[in-house]
């Protein structure tokens, strides 16, 4: 059988021309040329920096005084039979936990509008009673949802299919329990005083806006926060399939059924290649096949895990961006307000901070060179804190807010640099071989570092 071309010439649109690009870029970067950008990044693809393995596919965008400067596509966005198709800056593809950010923005809506607060029992809004059983008089609250600081943790799953009930993970008897293994039980991890990141949390939150808006939470998000912004990215994949199947880009990675990782061999189709599910608990459709009804006489609340909140979102780097535009612009774009100057700045305001003297959270992993730089050392309201010269990759300070992104070959990360309107959005599509077989000076994947080492280097802070 013969192989289609993994790396085509690459047909992408940029979004500035060159001479546009350095003339609204740092000084730094008008002795580079746009070829020479481009040129790092193919090298990333193609697995040609030493220790970074092949990817599948790349989407890169940067900012710089919230302006869009540079944009790439390389890579495939998807292998058919008769070859592979291009990445583009139009595709869209699975961000992972990005799509937390985003959520907690539809959330945030709700507390501008009066109809959540950010401190309350989060009981009073989802119908039933959640507590810890293990701290029975310490309510858990939005707040502590967005700051992953609310006790809850994942268990073996975090998802329900469709017919199930968010509330049996959290009520003793039920299916789904898990003896509870959904609950921190230590007692310094009661709700609000120890950081433990958990995707539960986001079930929760979709929760929330689901029994506060009467809305499916798919739904909710397009109309309040994605259609307003201009944007086509959806939590419910059906949504793109089935009126542009060719924008959505399939994750991949070269490892086999049996999960065993093979570098030299055939990228294998991970999500979102020829069949989508709707939702979880959905038989698949076709590309380009229209789904039908979905979910009729769902009740908001039942099982708000359904598009996956976590995770779920089908967005391209252009699409972040824009996101990531309007917060940088403290919450408007194009006219249209989003969020309040004040929530914005809250967003990134730490609500958590990594104390090693006095160990108060699950600081993650750091890399095998140096385990005193772990992952997670502040958080805000759905907003990761950090510094990349805390891991060794800046002379200089450059505090950064955003997110990461992991899961089913996706890479992705999402910074934004509020002082001086910029910001990095990259997502990668599927790795070659498995990225904790590849670690760098950092806690990030290594594709993921090589890609911020280009980023820093070639787009300094405009000081």
């Amino acid at each position: 059988m013969n192989r289609p071309a993994l790396y085509p010439r690459r047909r992408s649109r940029i979004a500035l021309i060159a001479g546009l690009v350095l003339a609204a870029a740092a000084p730094a970067a008008q002795a580079v040329d746009k070829s020479a950008l481009d040129a790092g990044l193919d090298a990333i693809v193609a697995g040609e920096v030493a220790g970074s393995p092949q990817l599948a596919g790349l989407q890169v965008l940067v900012l710089q005084g919230g302006e869009v400067v540079y944009e790439y596509a390389g890579g495939f966005a998807r292998l058919t039979a008769e070859g592979a198709v291009p990445m583009t800056p139009e595709h869209r593809m699975r961000v992972a936990s990005i799509s937390k950010l985003v959520a907690a923005i539809g959330l945030l809506r709700l507390v501008e509008a009066g109809r959540v607060e950010l401190d309350a029992d989060v009981s009073g809004y989802l119908g039933f009673t959640l507590r810890n059983p293990h701290f029975p008089d310490t309510a858990i609250t939005p707040r502590m949802l967005l700051s992953h600081t609310s006790s809850i943790r994942d268990g073996s799953y975090y998802w329900l299919s469709a017919g199930e009930r968010f509330a049996d993970f959290f009520t003793a008897g039920r299916p789904h329990y898990e003896q509870g293994a959904h609950f921190a039980a230590a007692p310094e991890q009661r709700p609000g005083a120890w950081f433990s990141y958990a995707n539960l949390n986001f079930g929760v939150v979709a929760a929330i806006i689901e029994r506060v808006s009467g809305q499916r939470f798919d739904a909710y998000m397009r109309r309040e926060v994605l259609r307003p912004l201009g944007l086509r990215a959806s939590f419910n994949v059906c949504d793109l399939s089935a009126t542009r199947p060719d924008e959505i880009a399939a994750l991949y990675r070269k490892r086999d059924d049996a999960e065993v990782w093979q570098p030299g061999g055939d990228w294998v189709a991970q999500l979102d290649d020829a069949a989508f599910a709707c939702h979880y608990g959905r038989d698949p459709v076709r590309r380009g096949q229209a789904p039908g009804n979905v979910l009729p006489g769902y009740a908001p609340g039942e099982n708000p895990t359904l598009f996956s909140p976590q995770g779920g979102l089908r967005a391209s780097a252009g699409d972040l961006s824009v996101i990531g535009r309007m917060l940088l612009a403290g919450g408007t774009w194009d006219g249209f307000r989003m969020l309040d100057e004040a929530t914005v700045r809250a967003m990134r305001t730490p609500q958590w901070r990594y104390d090693p003297e006095h160990v108060n959270g699950d600081p993650g992993e750091g890399p095998a060179s140096d385990p005193q730089r772990p992952l997670f050392t502040g958080w805000g309201l759905s907003m990761q804190l950090m510094d990349p010269q805390d891991w060794g990759l800046s002379a200089t300070a450059r505090p950064l807010a955003g997110h990461l992104g992991d899961a089913y070959g996706l890479i992705g990360q999402f910074w934004l640099d509020f002082e001086h309107g910029d910001g990095l959005v990259a997502l990668v599509s599927g790795a070659a071989d498995d990225p904790d077989r590849h670690p760098g000076v950092t806690p990030l994947y290594r594709p993921s570092e090589e890609i911020m080492r280009w980023w820093l280097a070639h787009f300094p802070r405009s000081d």
